[in-house]
């Protein structure tokens, strides 16, 4: 998300009623595997009355362009030439996947709110809230006195946006959006550790003394997007349109090389 939009209040967002919701706790994937479920759960959104909420993570440190991104672009940050790239479906900078936690959250063209910042703040609030039971401060950044300024920088975790979520100055975490006709797909990375691909950037374990476990921080995610949604979540996996959805994304698309260096 890299639109600037500074906020006039920092009243907390009124939490939204989702009903029944799906959790899909992925493995390990490689790039485009990644983006193309991602596509395919928007695209089917359609096909579900409640959320679907996905965390995943990386088979290797991978880059990713902001759909609108050039490729040339990358010239620019040598420390991550050496790993594959991929394109986003959603806009914004560059992000190095490697030492990360990824989420994805899909909601149906019924559900989506109004204004969908909206969503941005009530699931961003959602995580600020479940770091705080870990004694760990996470600031919005709209809520520091720090002028806006418009950074064009190629990587996304040099940008700041009024939504992202910053710890001692640092960027650690940021979302991105991307709306079609079926629904609205909002998915976004919370940088564990530095990667070497991106030494530049700290991490949560790189900023606190003692940074909680990958599988502690994603089961408090859980339980606070839970509420904020005003969903409960019930495991679950890709249906079989959603399988099939995927591999055409993947095949045209994600896995494409003429697709990710079309700009």
């Amino acid at each position: 998300m890299d639109t600037l939009i500074r906020t006039a209040t920092t009243e907390l967002p009124r939490p939204i009623t989702l009903g029944g919701g799906r959790l899909i706790l992925s493995e390990p994937a490689d790039g485009p595997t990644n983006m193309a479920i991602d596509a395919a759960l928007l695209r089917r959104a359609g096909d579900r009355t409640g959320p679907t909420l996905r965390f995943y993570s990386w088979a290797n440190a991978t880059l990713s362009l902001g759909y609108f991104q050039s490729v040339a672009e990358r010239d620019g940050h040598p420390d991550s030439l050496a790993a594959p790239v991929v394109r986003r479906a959603s806009g914004g900078g560059a992000l190095v996947h490697d030492r990360e936690l990824t989420y994805s959250l899909v909601l149906p063209a019924e559900a989506v709110p109004a204004d969908s910042r909206r969503l941005y703040r009530i699931v961003h609030n959602a995580i600020r809230d479940a770091f705080r039971d870990f004694n760990i401060r996470l600031d919005r950044f709209a809520d520091l006195e720090i002028d806006p300024v418009a950074d064009r920088s190629f990587l996304c975790f040099q940008r700041r946006t009024d939504e992202d979520l910053l710890l001692h100055g640092y960027k650690v975490l940021g979302s991105a959006q991307r709306k079609e006709r079926g629904g609205l797909l909002q998915h976004g990375g919370l940088l564990l550790n530095a990667s070497p691909y991106a030494p530049q950037l700290p991490g949560l374990g790189d900023l606190v003394d003692r940074a909680p476990s990958m599988e502690a921080i994603r089961q408090s995610l859980i339980e606070k997007l839970g509420a904020a949604l005003g969903s409960v979540w019930n495991i679950g996996e890709l249906s079989s349109l959603e399988k099939a959805e995927a591999t055409l994304e993947l095949q045209a698309k994600f896995g494409c090389k003429a697709w990710t260096e079309k700009r």
